[in-house]
């Protein structure tokens, strides 16, 4: 799964909890935050704490992979090098 900013990672979490059969309230305990914290991660607060966000994803049995975007690369190798 690709999460391309907040929203697409506050979708993942959302997603990955439900799986779990996790309530809102049962993982804002696992990691010490209020249901209201949870409620706006997963809706793509952008000002989510990258930490508790980090923790959230564990407790759901979701890890990150960052890796270097080349989808530039890969369109400019289709095209030829041409813009647009």
């Amino acid at each position: 799964m690709i999460a391309n900013n907040a929203s697409d990672l506050g979708a993942l979490l959302r997603t990955a909890r439900r799986a779990k059969g996790m309530s809102q309230q049962d993982l804002a305990d696992a990691i010490g935050v209020t249901r209201q914290w949870v409620i706006g991660a997963e809706k793509g607060a952008p000002t989510a704490r990258i930490d508790l966000m980090l923790a959230a994803l564990r407790h759901t049995d979701m890890l990150v992979d960052v890796v270097k975007d080349e989808s530039q690369e890969l369109l400019d190798t289709v095209l030829g090098g041409r813009d647009g």
